[in-house]
């Protein structure tokens, strides 16, 4: 499918299907810019520390070599010995920078738990696609990039050993602290300048990636369509469930129908059903209403129980229009409605005298 075609922008659908996959927005300049900016601060702050006690190693290692033959376990012990110091130096800082690696990613990724990219994918390992993929437009961006910065910081680098040049070369003749003095300075400046270049590399190199991470997600006016419908469901299976929750919804409502206590009709085109009881009711109560079939259908009903039907057109379209399944009738309509109580009860009573 062309690019020109993925005119829309990614749904969240769309990108949390990607971050799934381990698809996320991610650049690697960025945390390499950090780690180098890490290391250059801490090593700035304790590099005293750190020439004190390598210095120390070197006083004890030179100031107590053993003379005479030198067995192998003197070895072992040596490199154990210097190894425990050289880690503890080492070892907070590498810890440091760990830490720093890890944050700038989780910056950049954001909360994810994800195994998808441990399943394994056959096509990272067909020729065809990694031919394809080596020569693709991304892939020649890569190459332009990183061909850029190698180009950028050899020149920042020419530059700080060209200014200093003189002051290094005048340095050798002086005494070893100077020398050491003006190689500190100089390695300092360069590698702060590295970092920053870096820092402004990475900027880059992250706008880049953001840019590139849309446009690789964007997607076509008929995606946008399908994932719309596939959110909503299938109209037909839509329109099946609520036919089976208006069917279900109508088999409660004939189900109140024999314990209503009169059916008010239209004759046959409306038809409503009221319940009243005197001792726990304010009012009477829709237990059931309908037009054309259904009210035929509560008529049945109402007169295969033996629940009284009175014909009253006015009062009935007035229920109907006025009123829902569920709710009692409005107060406009209590006179009407006891009346026809009235009546329903005095014919009761003489039918059982």
């Amino acid at each position: 499918m062309a690019d020109s075609d993925r005119t829309e922008e990614a749904t969240p659908k769309r990108i949390s299907d990607a971050r799934k996959k381990g698809n996320v927005l991610r650049s690697q300049d960025v945390t390499t810019a950090a780690i180098l900016a890490a290391a250059l601060l801490i090593i700035r702050l304790r590099w005293e520390a750190m020439a004190a006690e390598l210095y120390h190693l070197m006083e004890h290692r030179l100031g107590h070599l053993p003379t005479g033959d030198l067995p192998p376990t003197f070895f072992y012990r040596v490199m154990l010995e210097d190894g425990l110091v050289a880690l503890r130096v080492t070892a907070p800082i590498a810890l440091f920078l760990l830490v720093v690696g890890i944050f700038t990613v989780a910056v950049q990724v954001g909360p994810l738990v994800t195994t998808e990219v441990l399943r394994p994918d056959l096509s990272k390992i067909n020729p065809f696609t990694g031919f394809k993929r080596f020569f693709s437009a991304r892939s020649f961006v890569e190459l332009g990039k990183n061909i850029l910065k190698i180009v950028v910081l050899t020149t920042i680098a020419w530059q700080v050993l060209a200014d200093r040049y003189p002051m290094i070369l005048s340095g050798l003749r002086a005494s070893p602290q100077s020398v050491g003095a003006v190689l500190g300075d100089t390695a300092w400046i360069l590698c702060l300048r590295l970092v920053i270049a870096l820092i402004v590399i990475a900027v880059f190199d992250y706008l880049w990636h953001s840019y590139d991470y849309k446009r690789s997600l964007r997607m076509t006016k008929q995606e946008v369509k399908d994932e719309a419908r596939q959110q909503e469901g299938d109209p037909l299976l839509k329109g099946e469930i609520k036919k089976r929750m208006r069917q279900a919804a109508m088999r409660r409502m004939m189900q109140q129908v024999p314990k209503a206590t009169v059916v008010i009709t239209n004759p046959t085109h409306y038809a409503i059903a009221l319940l009243y009881r005197k001792a726990d009711m304010l009012a009477p109560v829709v237990v059931a209403s309908g037009v054309q079939e259904t009210a035929l259908r509560i008529r049945a009903i109402a007169a295969e129980h033996n629940v009284p039907i009175v014909e009253n057109p006015p009062l009935a379209r007035e229920l109907h229009r006025l009123t829902d399944v569920g709710e009692e009738i409005p107060a406009s309509l209590y006179a009407a409605i006891a009346e026809i109580l009235v009546a329903i009860e005095r014919v009761a009573t003489t039918r059982a005298s």
